[in-house]
């Protein structure tokens, strides 16, 4: 190419040359037109992307760092997804040149380039077009769609990530320096994270430590490829390094090292062994199509009876299922027939990893063998495969197996006991040997808890002792182990100072290993539903995420609860900290819970862990729980209003009504800001309310840090999209489908979209759009429309979406408003979201009253400069919502949605600033009446009938709890009912953008005498 950029077009009269414009086509033309007769006009042929192969950068390619161990630097923190991985810009006026250059080189090359598909390997370093300021950037294709439509991306010169579409991505161009990645990729050196990955409480600490300051960073390593270095960062503002930091709050603890061999050391042993093993072999049978099977997969719950055919401590466990016991004789049935057929070999020598027939030393029987490894010329160390044991043999005692012999999977399962740990460094062989007699030559039921190193995670339980045992109790009461949540103290003489023995320990009834887990919240900085289930004040409430999963396990932990709290009339003993099952008084029905405290008559004060509420409980009314009922997540979550405090010591009754009102009932949208010691700390919006800003504009509430003399009305803050790929996590924001950025240019899907206000005290027939519940409904406009505008407001948004289209990867909450590409004519319009799945979306066209299913491809934001006009659908709900539920029961909406949808006379009571508050009754000739309090009095037979799904109540004096379970139709894949005169083809295919059609026959249809679309 003349310019050395990329160049998709060809010179006409060559056909060879290529250029990146007609511009860079003039330049060259002085030196080019010799090459040909040329007719007066510089034509360009568009040549397609395979004609040419673009030179492909990969990051390899990149020039290496010149960054060692040992370096320090004055840093600020670009991007921080967690202490193992973050992103840090070196504060030098070399780096700051370095990135306007690239930025500068990189819009030139690519500004005048043709919209194409450039398909991008894995690996690549590639000019992406970022999304939110359409500027392009380097970044690293992390990975390529299956379908092949899109990437992940990395943005190598400021840490952000995001998935692209193949048309926003380039080859580099030959003019872009292959400079190293300006974003220095970072670890935390010296430590791991207590648990299998790092907490969101940490990183949000760790977010709020680093944000916006200049840091100094020491370089303690790097890696092999000199792109990833392990750091550490002083603190200024607390005076400690950020890996000091980590230990000394539990989030991390040191990094073991490693005292293994090193990787060359171990290849060089390996080379030395199969250098040997070849030339011992050279000419021989080495057995290499023999490999070994497939193991046995297990599930997590999974629970079976097994034997232990092999222990080498508690942590090294094998076990054989006793349902696989005739298959296994079957096995060595055939092995016998097979070994005692097979003559030895001297030309028989099976390589290590290879599987064969072995001759087991002590009974003399044939048994598959895995070989491990050679300790002399004529001597072999093999591994069972079927039952875990190993031992070193002749290698005359070995055969060859055939495959029907291989066809079986391994049936040795590898175990390690949960919940103990050893008393000291390691396991003792008094306590191996103590084991082996607790669990050898017996039969146990086996329940699969977890999974670590290749390993299930299991409780052993020995069936044949009465009371059944479990082994890991056994352990701790008779001093041998340790639980593996105990602190750490010297519990080695525990068994002897209790005089404990093994006889003694099999007496005692050893409560059951029970493991739980609480729900979490998303800390990444996105919105979610929530429905408030418990309020002390705004310092403390408790609130459950409202997904289909969780409220269905509400459903069926009731019945599962009162079937076993029914048949199993034995009583709990209570202990502080313990789970159980407890009888709440206020409705008589079982629930989860955890004992808090256990006054001296044995009664228990347990707080129920799925809402939150607490209550004082008779020790009659307890149950033990088991391992199946804690399967399931807590669902309570104990949170905080952020951004507020009391103005006095404490919150005052008034505030506390306030914020009950705008919470109670209503399905929030929340978003984690902190994590403390109190829970969650919370930005809560409620109708579309901000609360905290509610509450400190009605001078219920201080900002938080400000005195009561200070307190003032707080204006509303409006969010805004940030326009540049750094995105500094500890400041930026996650971008999601809630903001409302000023710019009219800008699309969003608000939720606050403006719905039509209808005249008062006017009967009409209602044309019913879509049924959500009797608290949100939309009907369609009764009132004359101004057809004019509406079609002006139509053709502007099909010049916008056309213009403006980019496939959208933001999922909008149900409710909100968008546009919408119909499927019948590829038009854009006006609409709103039912619901929404994994993959696509329910809209509503908004000026037809028509809905469908579509991709999120087919969906895009909406400027607030199209929702100026209302829209001919307008939100409903039925009148009285102080007595309706946030969550309504699946029986109560099937009444209301066959009642509504077949025909019904309406009146507009009032408006509450959200939706139209209608009276509805039926028509005469169906009985007439009220379906207003028709629905009321579904609703309360309904919740009498099903009593065992109400939420425990809090006693008289406490806060008010909700009192219904939420409901599956609650969740974002609800797909609401329309009427069938209105789920006919529109917007209609075929629309022209300056006539304006209608989604049933005829372009006018009446409403109660008055004229509509």
């Amino acid at each position: 190419v003349y310019c050395n950029f990329l160049g998709y077009l060809r010179c006409i009269g060559c056909k060879k040359t290529c250029y990146c414009s007609v511009a860079c086509q003039s330049e060259d033309w002085n030196a080019h037109r010799h090459m040909y007769f040329f007719n007066g006009n510089q034509v360009l042929q568009v040549i397609h992307n395979n004609d040419i192969s673009p030179q492909r950068l990969y990051l390899r390619d990149l020039r290496k760092s010149d960054i060692t161990k040992g370096m320090e630097f004055q840093v600020s923190v670009v991007e921080m997804l967690s202490p193992g991985r973050f992103f840090v810009h070196v504060e030098s006026p070399e780096l700051i040149d370095a990135l306007k250059a690239i930025t500068v080189e990189l819009q030139k090359s690519n500004g005048s380039m043709l919209r194409t598909e450039y398909k991008p390997d894995t690996g690549e370093v590639c000019a992406i077009k970022y999304s939110l300021d359409q500027n392009w950037y380097r970044g690293v294709v992390q990975s390529v769609a299956a379908d092949e439509r899109s990437a992940n991306i990395l943005y190598i010169d400021f840490g952000n990530e995001e998935d692209v579409t193949l048309d926003r991505i380039k080859p580099l161009a030959a003019s872009i320096e292959p400079i190293p990645p300006c974003a220095m990729e970072c670890t935390v050196a010296g430590i791991t994270p207590v648990t299998d990955c790092w907490m969101g409480e940490c990183c949000i600490a760790v977010r709020q430590l680093v944000a916006g300051k200049s840091l100094k960073l020491t370089v303690v390593d790097t890696d092999k490829n000199g792109r990833t270095y392990a750091v550490d960062i002083l603190l200024a503002s607390i005076g400690k390094q950020l890996s000091t930091f980590l230990m000394d709050h539990g989030y991390a603890v040191s990094e073991v090292v490693n005292t293994k061999p090193t990787e060359v050391e171990i290849d060089s042993l390996v080379s030395a062994s199969l250098e040997n093993f070849r030339s011992q072999s050279r000419g021989k049978n080495e057995n290499i199509e023999a490999q070994p099977p497939d193991p046995l997969t297990q599930g997590l719950g999974d629970t079976f009876a097994a034997m232990v055919t092999h222990l080498q401590s508690p942590y090294d466990i094998i076990c054989q299922k006793l349902d696989n016991a005739s298959v296994i004789q079957e096995l060595q049935l055939k092995l016998r027939e097979h070994g005692s057929q097979t003559p030895a070999s001297e030309n028989f020598r099976p390589a290590p990893g290879t599987v064969c027939c072995s001759l087991f030393s002590e009974d003399n029987q044939w048994y598959r063998a895995k070989v491990l490894g050679y300790s002399s010329e004529e001597k072999v160390c093999v591994g069972y495969i079927d039952f875990g044991n190993s031992e070193e043999v002749e290698l005359s005692r070995l055969r060859p197996i055939n495959n029907e012999l291989l066809a079986l999977p391994t049936q040795a399962i590898p175990c390690a006991l949960a919940g103990v740990r050893p008393t000291a460094e390691d396991w003792s062989e008094e306590i191996v040997m103590m084991l082996k007699r607790m669990v050898c030559n017996r039969f146990l039921r086996v329940e699969i808890l977890g999974q670590r190193e290749g390993m299930a995670l299991v409780a052993l339980i020995d069936e044949s002792s009465d009371p059944q045992g479990n082994v890991a109790e056994l352990l701790v009461a008779a001093g041998y182990a340790l639980s593996a949540n105990s602190p750490d103290k010297d519990n080695a003489t525990k068994g002897q100072t209790e005089g404990a023995s093994t006889e003694f320990a099999h007496e005692l009834p050893p409560p059951l290993e029970l493991l739980w887990t609480c729900a979490e919240l998303p800390t990444n900085g996105q919105m979610m539903s929530l429905v408030v289930s418990v309020i002390e004040h705004p310092g403390e409430f408790y609130c459950y995420k409202c997904n289909q999963e969780d409220l269905q396990v509400l459903v069926d932990l009731g019945d599962e609860l009162r079937h076993h709290c029914e048949t199993d009339m034995t009583p709990c003993i209570p202990s502080v900290g313990e789970p159980c099952c407890a009888l709440f008084s206020g409705d008589g029905a079982w629930y989860r819970g955890v004992v808090q405290s256990v006054h001296p008559d044995g009664n228990a004060r347990v707080y129920f862990v799925d809402y939150g509420n607490t209550n004082e409980v008779e020790q009659a009314n307890l149950r033990a729980i088991t391992p199946r009922l804690l399967e399931h997540h807590f669902l309570a979550i104990r949170c905080w209003l952020s951004g507020v405090e009391p103005l006095g010591p404490q919150w005052g009754t008034e505030s506390i009504s306030r914020f009950q009102a705008l919470c109670v009932g209503q399905q929030l949208l929340g978003r984690v800001l902190s994590i403390t010691e109190r829970g969650y700390g919370l930005e809560l919006e409620s109708g579309g309310q901000d609360v905290a800003v509610t509450l400190l504009s009605e001078q219920l509430a201080k900002a938080t840090g400000q005195s009561p003399a200070q307190a003032k009305p707080a204006p509303t803050v409006r969010k805004t999209l940030q326009q540049q790929p750094i995105q500094n996590s500890t400041q930026r924001g996650i971008t999601t489908c809630m903001e409302e950025p000023d710019a009219k240019a800008t699309g969003t899907f608000p939720l606050k979209w403006k719905t039509m206000e209808l005249p008062r005290n006017e009967t009409f027939q209602p044309t019913i759009a879509a049924v959500v519940s009797p608290s949100l409904f939309y009907v369609l406009n009764p009132i004359q429309v101004n057809v004019e505008r509406l079609q002006n407001v139509m053709m502007d948004l099909g010049v916008y979406c056309t213009i403006n289209y980019s496939p959208s990867h933001c999922k909008p909450m149900p409710g909100a408003a968008c546009c919408a590409q119909f499927s019948g004519d590829k038009n854009w319009y006006r609409a709103v979201v039912l619901g929404t799945t994994e993959t696509e979306a329910s809209v509503l066209y908004a000026d037809y009253g028509n809905s469908e299913k579509l991709p999120f491809a087919s969906i895009l934001p909406i400027p607030t400069e199209f929702l100026q006009l209302p829209f001919q659908i307008t939100r409903c709900a039925l009148k009285g919502t102080e007595h309706f539920p946030s969550v309504w029961p699946v029986e109560v909406l099937e009444v209301f949605r066959a009642m509504l949808c077949d025909g019904v006379l309406a009146s507009v009571q009032a408006f509450d600033g959200h939706s139209n508050l209608l009276s509805v009754s039926l028509h005469m000739e169906r009985g007439g009446g009220s379906l207003n309090s028709m629905i009321l009095e579904v609703l309360q037979s309904t919740q009498a009938c099903n009593a065992q799904t109400l939420v425990p109540r809090q006693e008289p004096a406490k806060s008010p709890v909700l009192t219904t379970v939420p409901d599956k139709t609650s969740d974002n894949s609800l797909v609401a009912e329309q009427d069938e005169a209105t789920t006919a083809t529109a917007p209609v295919t075929g629309m022209s953008v300056n006539v304006l059609l209608c989604p049933v026959e005829g372009n006018v249809t009446q409403h109660n005498g008055k004229s509509g679309i």
